[in-house]
C-alpha cells in the first residue's frame, strides 16, 4: 500500500473514533444538563411549600385541640380545588435523570403530599357530617402524611440543590482524572 492510502486510513479511523466519543460525551452532557434543570425545578417547587408546612401543622394542631375539647366550630375549612404540582407532574417520566435514590425520594415526598391533600380535601368537603372521632382520625392522618413529607423532604431539598449545582464530568473511565483537573 502506498503511504497516502495508509495516512488516509489512519486519519479516517481517528475521525470516526473522535466522532464516536464525541457523540457519547454530547449525550452524557445533554442528560446531565436535563437532570440539573429538573433538580433545580423540583427544588424550587418543594421550597415553595416549605414555608407553608409549619402553618398547616399549626392549623391541624388547632383542629385536633378543638376536636379533643369538644369545642370545634361548625366548620374549619372551606372546600377547595386540589392543588397541582406542575413541575413534578410534567417531569415524572424524567426522574431517572436524578439517579435511583433521588428519584425514589422525590416520589415518596410527592406521594405523601398528595395523600395529605386528598385527606384534607375529604375533611374540607365532609367535615360537617363527621363525628369528632372521625375528624380527629383524619386530622392525624393528614399530620402523619405531612410529617413524612417534611422529614424526607428537607433532606431531598438539599440533595436536589446539590445536584443542580454539580459540575459536569463525563462518565468515562478517564472521568475521574478529568475531575481532578477541573478542580
Amino acid at each position: 500500500m502506498s503511504d497516502g492510502v495508509i495516512v488516509a486510513l489512519i486519519a479516517g479511523g481517528v475521525a470516526l473514533a473522535v466522532a464516536y466519543v464525541n457523540s457519547f460525551v454530547a449525550e452524557s452532557y445533554r442528560r446531565f444538563r436535563d437532570g440539573s434543570a429538573l433538580a433545580a425545578s423540583l427544588a424550587g417547587e418543594l421550597a415553595a411549600y416549605e414555608a407553608a408546612w409549619p402553618v398547616i401543622a399549626q392549623m391541624l394542631d388547632h383542629m385536633l385541640a378543638s376536636t379533643n375539647a369538644q369545642t370545634r366550630p361548625a366548620t374549619h375549612l372551606r372546600p377547595f380545588d386540589r392543588p397541582k404540582d406542575l413541575v413534578y407532574e410534567t417531569a415524572v417520566g424524567k426522574l431517572g435523570l436524578l439517579g435511583a435514590l433521588t428519584a425514589e425520594n422525590v416520589v415518596f415526598v410527592y406521594s405523601n403530599i398528595a395523600a395529605f391533600r386528598v385527606a384534607m380535601e375529604v375533611i374540607a368537603r365532609d367535615e360537617k357530617e363527621m363525628s369528632n372521632e372521625e375528624l380527629r382520625a383524619r386530622c392525624l392522618a393528614c399530620k402523619a402524611a405531612l410529617d413524612r413529607a417534611v422529614t424526607r423532604g428537607s433532606d431531598l431539598l438539599r440533595t436536589l440543590r446539590d445536584r443542580a449545582a454539580q459540575p459536569f464530568v463525563p462518565e468515562w473511565p478517564w472521568a475521574a482524572w478529568a475531575a481532578l483537573l477541573v478542580r
